[in-house]
């Protein structure tokens, strides 16, 4: 796994081979087509956000805060993370891990991310959970705080069954 700065490279080849990846589960196990089907960007309820926002409460002593705990992804629904814009001038987070179905699937360090230009990193490793899958993601925080929030916005894709957010 690699990080970069820009969606371009490894990283958009990974973000095209993603979304195919996606419509072609859309398509066998909902049984439909590909028209039947809307390719859309990842939004803080389709991880099932306490907030339906990318901010999150973490605690204020040095440890691991659950941001996304043990959410199911909504039936005909998949979804990808392909990558973190972290904006905060300063952060806490050093690194998130995203545990699917019970078993870690991603352990990305993220303390690089906000010195960056667009405080945005992209993988070429992206994750991608299912309908019916459970999702928990946390963070870890190395330092004590009295800041009780952070924003951490995951970019990524959702295939869906048209009409259940879109419908164009």
């Amino acid at each position: 796994m690699t990080f970069y700065q820009e969606l371009r490279g490894r990283p958009l080849d990974a973000f095209g081979k993603t979304e195919d990846k996606l419509l072609a589960k859309g398509t066998a196990q909902l049984g439909l087509s590909r028209q039947d089907l809307i390719v859309r960007p990842l939004m803080p309820s389709d991880l099932q956000a306490a907030l339906m926002s990318w901010n999150f409460a973490i605690t204020t002593t040095s440890s691991l805060s659950t941001l996304i705990n043990a959410q199911t992804i909504t039936d005909n629904r998949f979804c990808s993370i392909n990558g973190i814009c972290y904006p905060e001038t300063t952060p806490l987070f050093d690194w998130v891990r995203i545990t699917r179905s019970g078993s870690v699937a991603r352990l990305w360090p993220i303390e690089h991310i906000p010195p960056q230009d667009d405080n945005t990193m992209w993988v070429d490793d992206p994750i991608t959970v299912d309908q019916n899958t459970t999702i928990t993601i946390e963070a870890y925080n190395d330092t004590t705080t009295t800041n009780p929030t952070e924003n951490l916005i995951f970019i990524g894709l959702v295939v869906e069954k048209r009409g259940m957010v879109l419908n164009p």
